[in-house]
């Protein structure tokens, strides 16, 4: 089992993964806009986490005066492969009371059954 760390730079790119591996994808979210990151996930993902870290490293959405108001953070979803497959892991910007996102991004996942002596 391997911990793969993705970002928005990696939208688009295929993940080569293995059933077992451990996901951990982190995208820019300034929560005061009202858009948060909304997910669109295959079954072949088991949600482990799903949380916002604050910019200066703190989880939680209020900050205790040593950021200025309005600053950002990011929002990290971990998930556990439990499926082999090409799998969409899709991310949509939004406002919870709008219907059309403001920007999408989508992760490909090629996930093959497999040990990790098979990376080698």
């Amino acid at each position: 089992m391997a911990l793969v760390r993705l970002a928005q730079a990696d939208a688009g790119e295929t993940a080569e993964l293995r059933v077992g591996d451990t996901v951990e994808l982190e995208l820019p979210e300034v929560r005061t806009s009202g858009y948060q990151w909304r997910w669109q996930l295959p079954e072949a993902v088991r949600v482990v986490a799903d949380d916002y870290v604050r910019g200066d490293g703190h989880p939680g959405a209020a900050g205790r005066g040593d950021l200025p108001p309005g600053a950002g953070g990011m929002r990290r979803l971990a998930f556990d492969i439990v499926g082999a497959g090409r799998h969409l892991v899709r991310a949509e910007l939004a406002r919870p009371w709008e219907g059309e996102p403001r920007r999408s991004v989508t992760f490909v996942l090629a996930v093959t059954e497999g040990t990790e002596e098979d990376r080698s």
